[in-house]
Protein backbone atom coordinates (compact mmCIF):
# COMPACT_ATOMS: atom_id res chain seq x y z
CA UNK A 1 0.00 0.00 0.00
CA UNK A 2 1.31 3.45 -0.93
CA UNK A 3 2.15 5.88 1.85
CA UNK A 4 -0.63 8.47 2.44
CA UNK A 5 1.79 11.35 1.74
CA UNK A 6 3.13 9.97 -1.54
CA UNK A 7 0.58 12.06 -3.44
CA UNK A 8 -1.04 15.45 -3.05
CA UNK A 9 -3.29 15.94 -0.01
CA UNK A 10 -6.94 16.99 -0.21
CA UNK A 11 -7.95 19.39 2.56
CA UNK A 12 -11.74 19.23 2.83
CA UNK A 13 -13.35 21.76 5.14
CA UNK A 14 -16.83 22.88 6.10
CA UNK A 15 -18.43 26.30 6.22
CA UNK A 16 -19.45 27.10 9.77
CA UNK A 17 -23.09 27.63 10.70
CA UNK A 18 -22.31 31.22 11.62
CA UNK A 19 -20.75 31.98 8.24
CA UNK A 20 -23.83 30.57 6.49
CA UNK A 21 -26.56 32.21 8.59
CA UNK A 22 -25.04 35.36 10.09
CA UNK A 23 -26.23 37.58 7.22
CA UNK A 24 -29.83 36.38 7.22
CA UNK A 25 -31.48 39.55 8.50
CA UNK A 26 -33.71 39.01 11.53
CA UNK A 27 -32.10 35.67 12.30
CA UNK A 28 -28.77 37.34 13.03
CA UNK A 29 -29.27 37.71 16.79
CA UNK A 30 -30.25 34.06 17.07
CA UNK A 31 -27.23 32.72 15.24
CA UNK A 32 -24.61 34.93 16.89
CA UNK A 33 -24.22 32.24 19.54
CA UNK A 34 -22.40 30.26 16.84
CA UNK A 35 -19.71 32.93 16.51
CA UNK A 36 -17.40 31.30 19.07
CA UNK A 37 -17.54 27.96 17.25
CA UNK A 38 -16.95 29.79 13.96
CA UNK A 39 -13.80 31.45 15.30
CA UNK A 40 -12.56 28.13 16.71
CA UNK A 41 -13.16 26.44 13.36
CA UNK A 42 -11.26 29.10 11.41
CA UNK A 43 -8.36 28.93 13.87
CA UNK A 44 -8.22 25.14 13.48
CA UNK A 45 -8.24 25.40 9.69
CA UNK A 46 -5.43 27.95 9.82
CA UNK A 47 -3.38 25.67 12.10
CA UNK A 48 -3.84 22.69 9.78
CA UNK A 49 -2.71 24.72 6.77
CA UNK A 50 0.27 26.16 8.64
CA UNK A 51 1.46 22.68 9.65
CA UNK A 52 1.12 21.33 6.12
CA UNK A 53 3.10 24.26 4.73
CA UNK A 54 5.80 23.93 7.40
CA UNK A 55 6.28 20.26 6.54
CA UNK A 56 6.36 20.99 2.81
CA UNK A 57 3.23 18.95 2.08
CA UNK A 58 1.43 19.87 -1.14
CA UNK A 59 -2.33 20.17 -0.70
CA UNK A 60 -5.48 21.42 -2.40
CA UNK A 61 -8.16 23.09 -0.30
CA UNK A 62 -11.85 22.55 -1.09
CA UNK A 63 -15.05 23.37 0.76
CA UNK A 64 -17.40 20.42 1.23
CA UNK A 65 -20.51 20.04 -0.91
CA UNK A 66 -18.83 20.36 -4.31
CA UNK A 67 -17.67 17.87 -6.91
CA UNK A 68 -14.02 16.96 -6.34
CA UNK A 69 -11.70 14.62 -8.25
CA UNK A 70 -10.73 12.43 -5.29
CA UNK A 71 -8.61 10.13 -7.44
CA UNK A 72 -5.88 12.78 -7.53
CA UNK A 73 -5.17 12.46 -3.83
CA UNK A 74 -3.57 9.97 -1.46
CA UNK A 75 -4.64 11.51 1.87
CA UNK A 76 -7.88 13.35 2.63
CA UNK A 77 -7.81 15.59 5.71
CA UNK A 78 -11.24 16.72 6.83
CA UNK A 79 -11.58 19.86 8.97
CA UNK A 80 -15.00 20.14 10.57
CA UNK A 81 -17.01 17.48 12.35
CA UNK A 82 -18.51 14.11 11.55
CA UNK A 83 -20.55 15.51 8.65
CA UNK A 84 -17.44 16.61 6.79
CA UNK A 85 -15.74 13.29 7.50
CA UNK A 86 -18.77 11.35 6.24
CA UNK A 87 -18.84 13.31 2.98
CA UNK A 88 -15.21 12.33 2.37
CA UNK A 89 -15.98 8.71 3.26
CA UNK A 90 -18.77 8.57 0.64
CA UNK A 91 -16.40 9.73 -2.08
CA UNK A 92 -13.15 8.00 -1.12
CA UNK A 93 -11.86 4.94 -2.93
CA UNK A 94 -8.21 4.12 -2.23
CA UNK A 95 -7.64 7.38 -0.33
CA UNK A 96 -6.78 7.41 3.38
CA UNK A 97 -8.84 9.67 5.66
CA UNK A 98 -7.74 11.77 8.63
CA UNK A 99 -10.46 13.62 10.55
CA UNK A 100 -9.77 16.86 12.42
CA UNK A 101 -12.53 18.09 14.75
CA UNK A 102 -12.25 21.83 14.21
CA UNK A 103 -14.47 22.97 17.10
CA UNK A 104 -14.39 20.24 19.77
CA UNK A 105 -16.26 22.42 22.26
CA UNK A 106 -19.42 22.36 20.15
CA UNK A 107 -18.92 20.00 17.19
CA UNK A 108 -19.72 16.28 17.16
CA UNK A 109 -16.55 14.59 15.99
CA UNK A 110 -16.63 10.96 17.10
CA UNK A 111 -15.12 9.87 13.79
CA UNK A 112 -12.32 12.44 13.97
CA UNK A 113 -9.07 11.18 15.48
CA UNK A 114 -7.55 14.56 16.27
CA UNK A 115 -7.97 18.29 16.82
CA UNK A 116 -5.79 21.22 15.81
CA UNK A 117 -4.02 20.93 19.17
CA UNK A 118 -2.20 17.69 18.29
CA UNK A 119 -2.47 17.75 14.49
CA UNK A 120 1.24 18.50 14.06
CA UNK A 121 2.16 15.46 16.15
CA UNK A 122 0.19 13.22 13.78
CA UNK A 123 1.73 14.78 10.67
CA UNK A 124 5.16 14.22 12.19
CA UNK A 125 4.31 10.56 12.77
CA UNK A 126 3.16 10.25 9.18
CA UNK A 127 6.39 11.82 7.99
CA UNK A 128 8.42 9.40 10.16
CA UNK A 129 6.16 6.51 9.09
CA UNK A 130 5.62 5.27 12.65
CA UNK A 131 3.26 5.70 15.57
CA UNK A 132 0.03 5.30 13.60
CA UNK A 133 -2.07 2.63 11.96
CA UNK A 134 -4.61 2.52 9.15
CA UNK A 135 -7.89 0.79 9.96
CA UNK A 136 -10.56 -0.40 7.54
CA UNK A 137 -14.06 0.86 8.35
CA UNK A 138 -16.77 -0.95 6.44
CA UNK A 139 -19.38 1.02 4.53
CA UNK A 140 -22.90 0.25 3.41
CA UNK A 141 -23.46 -0.23 -0.31
CA UNK A 142 -26.75 1.09 -1.71
CA UNK A 143 -27.82 -0.32 -5.08
CA UNK A 144 -30.99 1.10 -6.63
CA UNK A 145 -32.66 -0.99 -9.29
CA UNK A 146 -32.18 0.67 -12.67
CA UNK A 147 -29.18 2.73 -11.55
CA UNK A 148 -25.73 1.57 -12.57
CA UNK A 149 -23.67 3.41 -9.96
CA UNK A 150 -23.99 2.29 -6.32
CA UNK A 151 -23.50 4.56 -3.30
CA UNK A 152 -21.16 3.66 -0.45
CA UNK A 153 -21.79 5.35 2.89
CA UNK A 154 -20.12 5.04 6.28
CA UNK A 155 -22.84 6.08 8.70
CA UNK A 156 -26.48 5.16 8.15
CA UNK A 157 -29.54 5.25 5.93
CA UNK A 158 -33.09 6.25 6.81
CA UNK A 159 -35.90 5.04 4.53
CA UNK A 160 -39.21 6.80 5.19
CA UNK A 161 -42.00 8.98 3.80
CA UNK A 162 -40.94 12.51 2.86
CA UNK A 163 -43.53 13.82 5.35
CA UNK A 164 -42.49 12.88 8.92
CA UNK A 165 -46.16 12.74 9.98
CA UNK A 166 -47.07 10.21 7.29
CA UNK A 167 -46.88 6.42 7.57
CA UNK A 168 -43.83 4.86 5.95
CA UNK A 169 -44.79 1.70 4.02
CA UNK A 170 -42.44 -0.76 2.37
CA UNK A 171 -41.61 -4.41 1.90
CA UNK A 172 -38.56 -5.53 3.86
CA UNK A 173 -36.82 -8.66 2.60
CA UNK A 174 -34.00 -10.47 4.40
CA UNK A 175 -32.95 -13.80 2.94
CA UNK A 176 -36.00 -15.47 1.42
CA UNK A 177 -38.52 -13.87 3.79
CA UNK A 178 -40.42 -10.72 2.85
CA UNK A 179 -42.87 -8.80 5.00
CA UNK A 180 -44.80 -5.57 4.67
CA UNK A 181 -44.06 -2.99 7.33
CA UNK A 182 -45.80 0.20 8.36
CA UNK A 183 -44.25 2.64 10.78
CA UNK A 184 -42.10 5.75 10.97
CA UNK A 185 -39.33 4.41 8.76
CA UNK A 186 -36.38 2.07 8.68
CA UNK A 187 -32.84 2.68 9.93
CA UNK A 188 -29.93 0.73 8.45
CA UNK A 189 -26.45 1.44 9.81
CA UNK A 190 -22.84 0.52 9.22
CA UNK A 191 -20.69 -0.17 12.30
CA UNK A 192 -19.45 3.44 12.34
CA UNK A 193 -23.08 4.62 12.53
CA UNK A 194 -24.19 2.19 15.22
CA UNK A 195 -23.72 4.70 18.06
CA UNK A 196 -26.00 7.27 16.43
CA UNK A 197 -29.70 7.28 15.60
CA UNK A 198 -30.05 3.50 15.38
CA UNK A 199 -28.82 3.16 18.97
CA UNK A 200 -31.42 5.72 20.08
CA UNK A 201 -34.03 3.57 18.32
CA UNK A 202 -32.97 0.51 20.33
CA UNK A 203 -30.04 -0.84 18.32
CA UNK A 204 -26.64 -2.07 19.45
CA UNK A 205 -23.24 -0.41 19.31
CA UNK A 206 -20.91 -2.43 17.08
CA UNK A 207 -17.14 -2.42 16.97
CA UNK A 208 -16.22 0.17 14.36
CA UNK A 209 -14.03 -2.28 12.43
CA UNK A 210 -16.56 -5.13 12.38
CA UNK A 211 -17.91 -6.55 9.13
CA UNK A 212 -21.59 -6.30 9.97
CA UNK A 213 -24.61 -4.15 9.28
CA UNK A 214 -27.63 -3.44 11.43
CA UNK A 215 -31.29 -2.58 10.81
CA UNK A 216 -34.04 -1.22 13.06
CA UNK A 217 -37.61 -0.23 12.08
CA UNK A 218 -39.00 2.87 13.80
CA UNK A 219 -42.31 2.72 15.68
CA UNK A 220 -43.93 -0.18 13.86
CA UNK A 221 -47.69 0.16 13.52
CA UNK A 222 -49.41 -2.85 15.08
CA UNK A 223 -53.06 -2.20 14.22
CA UNK A 224 -53.42 -4.06 10.89
CA UNK A 225 -50.45 -6.25 10.08
CA UNK A 226 -49.81 -9.67 11.64
CA UNK A 227 -46.92 -9.83 14.17
CA UNK A 228 -43.72 -8.55 12.62
CA UNK A 229 -40.76 -10.85 12.25
CA UNK A 230 -38.20 -8.18 11.39
CA UNK A 231 -38.01 -5.89 14.41
CA UNK A 232 -34.29 -5.18 14.16
CA UNK A 233 -31.02 -7.05 14.28
CA UNK A 234 -27.40 -7.41 13.25
CA UNK A 235 -26.55 -9.10 9.95
CA UNK A 236 -23.32 -10.66 8.76
CA UNK A 237 -21.38 -9.52 5.72
CA UNK A 238 -22.90 -12.37 3.67
CA UNK A 239 -26.44 -11.09 4.31
CA UNK A 240 -28.18 -8.17 2.66
CA UNK A 241 -31.41 -6.23 2.93
CA UNK A 242 -33.88 -5.51 0.12
CA UNK A 243 -36.49 -2.76 0.46
CA UNK A 244 -39.37 -2.12 -1.96
CA UNK A 245 -41.19 1.18 -1.57
CA UNK A 246 -44.95 1.24 -1.05
CA UNK A 247 -44.95 5.05 -0.88
CA UNK A 248 -45.62 7.54 -3.64
CA UNK A 249 -43.36 10.07 -1.91
CA UNK A 250 -40.75 7.98 -0.17
CA UNK A 251 -37.25 9.18 0.55
CA UNK A 252 -33.86 7.65 1.29
CA UNK A 253 -31.68 9.84 3.52
CA UNK A 254 -28.00 8.96 3.36
CA UNK A 255 -25.64 9.96 6.21
CA UNK A 256 -28.07 12.54 7.57
CA UNK A 257 -29.83 15.28 5.61
CA UNK A 258 -27.35 16.28 2.92
CA UNK A 259 -28.08 13.38 0.55
CA UNK A 260 -31.80 12.84 -0.12
CA UNK A 261 -32.94 10.42 -2.82
CA UNK A 262 -36.47 9.88 -4.10
CA UNK A 263 -37.91 6.44 -3.35
CA UNK A 264 -41.28 6.27 -5.15
CA UNK A 265 -43.76 3.42 -5.28
CA UNK A 266 -42.24 0.10 -6.41
CA UNK A 267 -38.67 1.43 -6.32
CA UNK A 268 -36.22 -1.22 -5.18
CA UNK A 269 -33.13 -0.82 -3.04
CA UNK A 270 -30.55 -3.42 -2.02
CA UNK A 271 -28.29 -2.68 0.96
CA UNK A 272 -25.22 -4.74 1.82
CA UNK A 273 -21.70 -4.25 3.10
CA UNK A 274 -19.52 -2.59 0.50
CA UNK A 275 -16.57 -4.64 -0.76
CA UNK A 276 -14.53 -1.42 -0.52
CA UNK A 277 -13.99 -0.29 3.09
CA UNK A 278 -12.72 3.20 3.75
CA UNK A 279 -9.18 3.51 5.16
CA UNK A 280 -8.84 5.69 8.25
CA UNK A 281 -5.75 6.86 10.14
CA UNK A 282 -5.77 5.98 13.83
CA UNK A 283 -3.22 6.68 16.56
Amino acid sequence: MAHPLDREVLLLYKKSAWSIYSGKGSARAEVNRYKKAHDEHLASLATVERVLRNYGIAYSKHVRGHKIAYQRYGLVITVGGDGTFLEAARNAASQVLLGVNSAPGTSVGKLCVTTAKNFEKIIRRLREDKGFRIDSWHRLRLEFAGHAKPIDCLNDVLICHQNPAAVSRYYLKIGKVREEQRGSGLWIAAPAGSSGAIQSAGGKILDITSRKLQYRPRELFRGVNPPYRFKGGVLTRQQNIAVISLMREGRVFVDGTHVQLKFPFDAKLKISLSPQPVKVIQI
